[in-house]
């Protein structure tokens, strides 16, 4: 079901001039990454990840949402078939952990009608956006007062007040009846998802012990920690990326040069997964990031491997390095 649901979603937002990279494209598998496609359109980049049920969501993935999108300076779109007891309403919004949830039909209805959602679901009910000034003007129009208004409603001047302020959402049910009394639908203010406000903020100093790491990757961890640098490791999937890395540094211009810096990381003694470096360097050139693929000393590069503008670094370069401005010469020198 996701696979096609995925496919409705590139298909749609191909269609609406945005450039998508699905990381299925490259390997066979369900994606358990923190996202199923990577859009973007313009100067905007937005993550897209189906969920079969919205109240059923992994900790972790959410997490790896959240950091992502502060490392790419992109955002979230989520799309949820189901929650706990119903599937998703048309037309609705569901926030679960601070993030926006919406089915497909209401993807459909923005891109192709231009139709954004005015309901926001959460749990104890649902509430409607409000344009504060129109209802103001269409009341004032009607000549109704807001003693008049607010006893047909059932409400106190007070609330009615902050309604029209926008300091107070109305109830679905309160909101349709103000909608049928004012005879107008204008009332309610459209939310633009693309333009959603996210405000994510990562501790990059809070320990990530739940990530399994194997004996390379604790000593990598141990030598990036040495340089200097942050270092974020996502859990569910090493493809496209392991870790992202960036700077403690407050130096803007130095940060700019290089990161947010993702890698992937060579498993053990195993061969490069051409693959994985593949799919990196199509990451890169769609979004402009910088990449670096960071191998254990005894791994062979072959020649083919050359041509992909990945970096290729080995651990013993690495352990060669004293502090982050030594980092960022090394892996400017190997290509970036």
């Amino acid at each position: 079901m996701i696979s096609t649901i995925l496919e409705k979603i590139d298909d749609l937002l191909k269609k609406a001039n945005f450039e998508t990279f699905m990381l299925d494209n490259f390997f066979n598998k369900k994606s358990k990454f923190c996202f199923d496609l990577l859009v973007k359109k313009n100067d905007e980049i937005f993550s897209v990840k189906v969920f079969t049920n919205i109240d059923n969501l992994n900790s972790e993935i959410v997490n790896d949402i959240k950091s992502l999108s502060t490392l790419l300076k992109s955002k979230p779109l989520l799309i949820g078939i189901k929650n706990r007891y119903n599937e998703l309403e048309d037309n609705t919004i569901y926030i679960r952990d601070d993030l926006p949830f919406i089915n497909l039909a209401t993807l459909e209805n923005i891109i192709k009608k231009g139709l954004y959602p005015n309901i926001l679901a959460r749990r104890g009910g649902s509430i409607m956006f409000l344009n504060g000034n129109v209802m103001k003007f269409i009341r004032e129009k009607q000549e109704i007062t807001r003693k008049e208004l607010s006893e047909s409603l059932g409400v106190t001047k007070r609330t009615l007040c902050a309604y029209e302020n926008e300091n107070m959402r109305p109830s679905e049910k309160i909101a349709k009846k103000l909608s049928d009394i004012l005879e107008n639908n204008d009332i309610f203010r459209k939310i633009n998802l693309f333009e959603w406000n996210f405000k994510f903020e990562i501790d990059w100093k809070e320990p990530r012990e739940f990530v399994t790491r194997n004996p390379f990757e604790t000593h990598l961890q141990a030598v990036l920690d040495d340089i200097g640098v942050c270092s974020y490791w996502y859990k569910n999937s090493p493809i496209p990326f392991k870790f992202s890395l960036y700077s403690k540094g407050s130096d803007e211009n130095q940060e700019k040069s290089v990161y947010p810096l993702f890698s992937g990381v060579s498993e053990e003694n195993k061969k490069i997964n051409e693959l994985s470096l593949n799919c990196l360097n199509v990451f890169n050139k769609l979004f402009h990031v910088n990449s670096l693929f960071i191998v254990n000393n005894d791994i062979k590069i072959p020649d083919s491997l050359k041509k992909i503008k990945i970096p290729i670094v080995k651990i013993r370069n690495l352990e060669k390095i004293d502090d982050e401005e030594e980092f960022i010469d090394l892996v400017q020198e190997s290509g970036i």
